[in-house]
């Protein structure tokens, strides 16, 4: 019964996020490393090659924006 249970859940927590688009799943990863509160490792990524890598400890990861609010490269980030 609790494998069912499992199973369940984990499907629908799959499909929950798949429904997500890319940004959403990002900024759930985000939020949920800057509440643990881990060190990130950060990539910054520009035209498909690492320009830069760097640690950041306790801290907040954002992207910037230009002046039309778009957003000016991606930060790739996982928890160390």
């Amino acid at each position: 019964m609790m494998k069912r249970i499992y199973i369940t859940i984990i499907i629908a927590s799959t499909l929950m996020i798949s429904a997500c688009t890319e940004e959403a799943r990002n900024k759930i990863g985000r939020t949920a490393d800057n509440f643990l509160g881990e060190d990130l490792k950060v990539s910054y990524i520009d035209g498909g090659k690492v320009v830069k890598t760097w640690t950041v400890e306790d801290g907040k990861i954002t992207s910037g924006k230009d002046d039309q609010g778009n957003s000016i490269g991606y930060y790739y980030f996982w928890s160390v």
